[in-house]
C-alpha cells in the first residue's frame, strides 16, 4: 500500500525532535513538503530530513499531500485545521488541539464537512503504561478507590526555536495547556468524565508557571477525587498514586516506559515493574510513540475509522482546561513576596 504522504507545518523543535524522525521511521507514512513562515529553516529541515518540498504557504502543496501534521503555535492549529479539513486534507494536530472548546468544535465540524479525518497529539495514550494502568483500576484489583494524586513537574530542557509558548496570546495558557494538558488526559482515560474543579496558579493576567487544583471525576457510577500539582519552576516526583482500600498503585507519567509500583495494604512487599506487551517487547521510547501514533493516523484514513485520539477526545481535555480557568484563584508559593509586605512597599 502507497505510504500516506504527509506535509510537515511548522519546523519546530516538537516537528524536528519527534514528528519528522517518526515520520522517516514509519513503514506507513512519508514527509513530503515542510512548512514554515521562516523560509530558510523551512528548506534547511527538509534538507536536513530528505524531504522534497519546502515552502512557506502551505496552500502551494495541497496537491502534492494527503495529510498534515500540524506543530503550529497553539493559536494557528483551529484556523490552519478548518481550512485543510474542509478541503479533505487529514489533519493530526499537536496538543492542545486548540485555544478554546468553541474553536475545537468548530474543527470537529471542519472534519465532519471535509470528509476528513482529525487527530490530536495527545501520545501519552500511547504508552503500554497507560492501558495497563486502565485496565488494573478497571479490574478492581485496587478494591473501592480512595483517591489519586498526581505531581508532574520538570523545569524546561526543551531547545525552544521560538518564544509562543511564553506568550498567552499564541499559546492560550501556560503549564496547564502546555504539559497539564498530557495529565488531564490521563486521569480522563483512567477515571471517566470529570465532575469538578478546584483551581489556583500563578498567573496574574499572563500565563500560568506554577498550577495546583483539586478534581472530581466519575469512576464507575462513583466520584473519585484527588490533587494534581504541575510546574515549570521545580521538579516533582512526575507519578500519579492511585489509592484503593486493598492496594496502591504509583506510575511514572514524565516517561513512556515507566516503573509501575503496585503495593498491597498491610503487606511488606511490593511489585514494581514495566508495562509490556504480552507477547514481548522492549523499552518504549519517545520515538516508538511517536510512530505509533503516525502509524494509527495513517490507518485510521486507510481503514476508513477514528484515529485512538479523535478530536472529540481531544476536546475533553480542552474542556476540563477550560473548566481551570473559569474557576481561577490565585496560588499563593512559599517564595511570593508576603502580602503584608507588598502593601508597605506600596506605601513606601
Amino acid at each position: 500500500m502507497k505510504k500516506l504522504q504527509v506535509a510537515v507545518l511548522g519546523a519546530g523543535a516538537v516537528a524536528q525532535i519527534h514528528h519528522l524522525p517518526a515520520i522517516a521511521a514509519s513503514s506507513s507514512a512519508e514527509a513530503v513538503a515542510v512548512v514554515d513562515a521562516d523560509a530558510g529553516r523551512a528548506r534547511e529541515i527538509a534538507e536536513r530530513f530528505g524531504v522534497p518540498s519546502a515552502t512557506t504557504d502551505y496552500r502551494e502543496i495541497l496537491d502534492r499531500v494527503e495529510a498534515a501534521v500540524l506543530c503550529l503555535p497553539n493559536s494557528l492549529h483551529a484556523p490552519v485545521a478548518i481550512d485543510l479539513l474542509k478541503r479533505g486534507v487529514h489533519v493530526l494536530v499537536e496538543k492542545p488541539m486548540a485555544l478554546t472548546g468553541r474553536e475545537a468544535d468548530a474543527m470537529i465540524a471542519a472534519a465532519d464537512e471535509g470528509g476528513a479525518t482529525l487527530a490530536v497529539g495527545l501520545n501519552f495514550r500511547f504508552f503500554d503504561s497507560t492501558r495497563l494502568v486502565k485496565d488494573i483500576l478497571a479490574s478492581g484489583l485496587l478494591g473501592e478507590l480512595k483517591g489519586f494524586d498526581l505531581r508532574q513537574g520538570v523545569i524546561p530542557r526543551w531547545p525552544f526555536a521560538t518564544d509562543f509558548l511564553l506568550r498567552k496570546e499564541t499559546a492560550g495558557g501556560g503549564v496547564l495547556a502546555d504539559f497539564g494538558v498530557h495529565v488531564l488526559d490521563l486521569l480522563l482515560v483512567w477515571l471517566g468524565d470529570w465532575a469538578s474543579v478546584d483551581y489556583l496558579d500563578d498567573a496574574r493576567g499572563g500565563i500560568e508557571s506554577d498550577a495546583e487544583m483539586r478534581l472530581t471525576f466519575r469512576s464507575g457510577g462513583v466520584e473519585i477525587g484527588g490533587t494534581v500539582e504541575i510546574s515549570r519552576t521545580r521538579n516533582l516526583r512526575n507519578t500519579c498514586l492511585f489509592e484503593g482500600d486493598r492496594a496502591s498503585l504509583e506510575v511514572g507519567i514524565w516517561d513512556p516506559d515507566p516503573v509501575i509500583a503496585l503495593r498491597l495494604s498491610g503487606a511488606q512487599m511490593s511489585l514494581d515493574g514495566q508495562a509490556r506487551p504480552r507477547k514481548g517487547g522492549s523499552k518504549l521510547s519517545f520515538q516508538d510513540v511517536f510512530v505509533r501514533q503516525i502509524d494509527d493516523f495513517a490507518a485510521a484514513i486507510r481503514e476508513g475509522r477514528p484515529p485512538l485520539v479523535p478530536g472529540r477526545e481531544g476536546r475533553r481535555s480542552l474542556d476540563l482546561i477550560e473548566a481551570c480557568y473559569e474557576a481561577r484563584r490565585p496560588l499563593e508559593l512559599p517564595w511570593d513576596e508576603p502580602a503584608e509586605l507588598a502593601s508597605w512597599r506600596a506605601g513606601a
